[in-house]
């Protein structure tokens, strides 16, 4: 069964980085989700805006292949470029919409984990003083759901 990793955050998580910079990782073992349906991982895995491109997720999927040789990996894109942990909140539409598709996903895998990259939205105005606080309350609510 596909071990599936949910991808929350902005757009560190959805994927900036130069695809034409990094060398591509082909790996069948590696799938992502995409249109109702598991399909091999290719870059940008999270389209959400033009400017798509490499995130940290096909690294550590690739990664987690090298140290689990048996094992197939699923990535399920859900981050949004420029959100806030506001915008994360568990009763906000990012919130949802990944639980909509965590729960669409473990239908054909075992959800293993949570990647999260965010943050750099609430570095100023002393957003930052509630972060921790904040992120708490979506951790232990994704655990819930």
């Amino acid at each position: 069964m596909i071990k599936s990793f949910l991808m929350l955050g902005q757009s560190n998580m959805a994927g900036r980085g130069f695809i034409s910079e990094v060398t591509p990782i082909y790996n069948e073992r590696i799938q992502m989700l995409r249109n109702g349906r598991w399909q091999m991982m290719t870059e940008p895995i999270n389209y959400d805006r033009p400017v798509s491109g490499v995130s940290l997720a096909a690294s550590f999927a690739d990664a987690w292949c090298c140290e689990n040789q048996e094992d197939r990996i699923g990535l399920i894109p859900c981050a949004e470029g420029g959100s806030s942990l506001d915008e994360w909140n568990i009763d906000g539409i990012l919130f949802k919409h990944a639980i909509s598709e965590a729960k669409f996903a473990i239908q054909s895998s075992e959800l293993t984990g949570i990647l999260w990259h965010q943050g750099e939205n609430d570095s100023n105005n002393g957003n930052y003083k509630f972060y921790y606080k904040k992120l708490l309350s979506i951790i232990e609510t994704l655990r819930k759901n």
